[in-house]
């Protein structure tokens, strides 16, 4: 059993559920309720709604699964040997904390989730 991974795991989780709910409400709702949205090639402002939404649930299921693989590898169920793919994730959790630091001036709360993440992965792996 690998604690750090299960908290790896949890932060993933929680800023996946984070992302998919306060996101719907907070930014995709506003966003295309006013159906100013431009169209595209695509199609008018429904399309590039859906489009929107389709983009912003995606990540949230991309941590998710992040968060499935972590509990696996925490619980024990997978993993031991090498470790260089959870480190190279480690290292995308960092990008997106520092990423995400930066680019609000740390007006949103995600860094401290992706640096977390990144901290609980590495140390995990030692």
């Amino acid at each position: 059993m690998n604690e750090l991974f299960l908290v790896t795991g949890a932060l993933a989780g929680f800023g996946a559920l984070g992302h998919g709910y306060l996101g719907e409400r907070l930014v995709l709702m506003p966003l295309t309720q006013g159906r100013d949205l431009p169209s595209t090639r695509f199609g008018g402002a429904t399309q590039t709604a859906m489009m929107l939404r389709f983009t912003w649930h995606f990540f949230t299921v991309v941590m998710l699964s992040l968060a499935v693989v972590f509990f696996a590898l925490g619980s024990g169920v997978v993993g031991g040997g090498d470790w260089t793919v959870v480190r190279v994730l480690a290292g995308y959790f960092a990008v997106f904390g520092v990423l995400v630091l930066v680019l609000s001036r740390g007006r949103h709360f995600a860094w401290l989730i992706g640096l977390g993440a990144a901290a609980t992965a590495w140390l995990g792996t030692l």
